[in-house]
Order: structure tokens, then C-alpha cells, then sequence
């Protein structure tokens, strides 16, 4: 514990050469998110590591909807630049390309900080559906008289561009149900109302442990520690199908170098923490840190990818 204490301390170097009244400033954490999910259990488990670690209170402010429009607004418009970051996932590189005008530009006004964490997507589907493995839901998915459907966390989701993204590679056309939320969407396979879904692997386990879906495929280059006998996409055939909630920080374009190095070290130092670790592993997320230049290039390569799918798929928010 002395030897997080001390990383944490020594990664606000900023602290040391300004005013004792500066130290005090409170650290804003913009959650476009409604408090409660697992982005906000996350980055509040984080917050209290730093406000202990360093004596700097860490402040969420939750303000969801929009699309995350709402929040990343609210970070632009925050006056205390060096003490204001962004969470973000997915959705923050998916709403340019859904929404015609923005009243901001996602590559100018705002500055990577860090990657914190991300989860892969598990396909599941309900235990009525006659199948056991993925081979076999592809054969059901594509007989004609089949109508089959997927839920999702939201119209432009990371879950719903993912099963896009599948249903393309794969040559589907399930229907898309959205639904506000991953409970919800969750739910909607559970009562059997949808046939499937993408889900975090934080949210699935706890029904694929009580017997209430069934696990076809998890995404990313290995098998989930959570899903031991989950096989992978790309162990069944599909190595270039990746899909995954993940999470980053982000400041105002205005800050300074300097200041997105110090506040790298800070989050990342905090995201060792075993506080912080065990949150993540409740969730199904596994630690994803880098730094602001790899998180940058990180994103670029998400936003094109999403932006393919939606014009593939013609998607449109309603």
C-alpha cells in the first residue's frame, strides 16, 4: 500500500511547484454515463483511490443522455481546464458518425489521456434456441424461415455495432432490437422476447453460472478468464472479428502537454491499485492503460471501424 501511496504522490508532480491552495483544487471526472453502470463503478472506485493516494478530491459528475453529448459538453465548458477529464467509451468515436452536426469536433477539442479498461463481447442466446455451439447458430440464423433477432444496449451501441459487424462477416440479417440499457437488453434473452445478444462478460456471467443463457463465442485474441470454456470468434473461424466495451480519459485541447503526462501517471498509477483491480474483475474488464499518443491512435482506428459498419448497415439513430 506505501508503494501505491508514494507512485501516486510522485505522479502529481504538477503539486509540487505550485501553491498550496492550487493542491487543493477538486479533480473533475465528466461521466457522460447515468451513475451505477459499470463505467461509473469504475472510474468512482478510481476517484477514492486518488483522493486517499493523494489528498486531491476526485469529483464524478454523472450527466448522461445525448449520446454523450451532454457530457462532453459539459467538460468543454468546465473554466479549470488542468483539473477536468472526460470518461468515455465506445460511443464518444461512434456519435460523429451518426449525428449530422455536433457542436464540437471529437479530433480538435479534446486531448487523450489514457486507456483505462475494456471488457470483449459475449454472444450469447436463449436457452430455447436450438443450438450449442456458434457453427450451429449461423446454420439456424440463415434458414429462411427463421425471423431472428438480437438486443442491444442502445441504437449505435458498441453491442449493437458489433452484431453488425458479425451479422456482415458472417452474412446474417437478424433484426435489431435496442433497448435503453445492458440489463434490459439482457433481459429481453432471458424472457426469450429476442433470440440473442452482445453483451459485457461482466453482465452475462452471473445468468450463463445460473443455467439461464447459453454462451456461444467470446470476442478478443484468447479465452476469457470468466469464460474458461467459452471458445473465441477466432477459434471457430472468424479471426478478424473484434468487439469489446472499453474505456478512456480524455481533457480539453487547451491542456498542456505536461499536464496530460501528469495525469496519465495519475490514472494509471491508480488503476494498479488492487481496489481498483478487483472492481475491474467484478465487472468482466481487464486493465487496458496506455499512453495519451497510443490512446489517440487507438481511437482513430475505432472510429473508422465503426464508421464502415454504420454506413454498411445504414444505421440511423431515430
Amino acid at each position: 500500500m506505501k508503494k501505491i501511496l508514494l507512485g501516486l504522490s510522485l505522479s502529481l508532480g504538477i503539486y509540487a511547484s505550485v501553491s498550496q491552495a492550487e493542491t487543493v483544487r477538486p479533480l473533475s471526472i465528466v461521466v457522460p454515463y447515468a451513475a451505477g453502470g459499470p463505467s461509473d463503478s469504475i472510474i468512482r472506485s478510481i476517484g477514492k483511490v486518488i483522493d486517499e493516494g493523494t489528498g486531491q478530491s476526485a469529483i464524478v459528475e454523472n450527466r448522461p443522455g445525448g449520446n454523450t453529448v451532454i457530457g462532453a459538453q459539459a467538460l468543454l465548458n468546465k473554466a479549470d481546464d488542468d483539473n477536468s477529464v472526460l470518461l468515455i467509451a465506445a460511443s464518444f468515436v461512434i456519435t460523429p458518425s451518426l449525428m449530422q452536426k455536433l457542436p464540437y469536433d471529437i479530433n480538435k477539442d479534446f486531448r487523450q489521456i489514457s486507456g483505462l479498461a475494456s471488457s470483449p463481447h459475449v454472444l450469447v442466446v436463449a436457452n430455447d434456441v436450438p443450438v450449442s455451439n456458434l457453427a450451429e447458430f449461423i446454420d439456424w440464423a440463415k434458414k429462411e424461415e427463421n425471423k431472428g433477432t438480437y438486443s442491444s444496449f442502445g441504437t449505435g451501441s458498441s453491442g449493437h455495432l458489433g452484431y453488425e459487424l458479425f451479422n456482415h462477416q458472417v452474412g446474417l440479417d437478424l433484426l435489431h432490437v435496442p433497448y435503453k440499457g445492458a440489463a434490459p437488453a439482457t433481459l429481453a434473452v432471458l424472457s426469450s422476447e429476442v433470440h440473442s445478444t452482445l453483451g459485457d462478460v461482466g453482465a452475462i456471467v452471473p445468468h450463463l453460472e445460473a443455467g439461464k443463457l447459453k454462451a456461444l463465442a467470446v470476442s478478443g485474441t484468447e479465452r476469457h478468464l470468466k469464460l474458461p470454456d467459452v471458445p473465441t470468434f477466432s477459434e471457430q473461424g472468424y479471426p478478424d472479428f473484434i468487439s469489446e466495451t472499453w474505456l478512456g480519459l480524455l481533457a480539453k485541447s487547451s491542456v498542456s502537454d505536461e499536464r496530460i503526462d501528469q495525469l496519465n501517471q495519475l490514472f494509471i498509477t491508480a488503476l494498479a491499485h488492487p481496489d481498483v483491480q478487483l472492481i475491474l474483475e467484478q465487472q468482466g474488464m481487464q486493465a487496458k492503460p496506455s499512453d495519451a499518443a497510443g490512446f489517440a491512435d487507438f481511437m482513430t482506428k475505432e472510429a473508422l471501424k465503426y464508421k464502415k459498419v454504420i454506413n454498411d448497415a445504414n444505421i440511423k439513430i431515430e
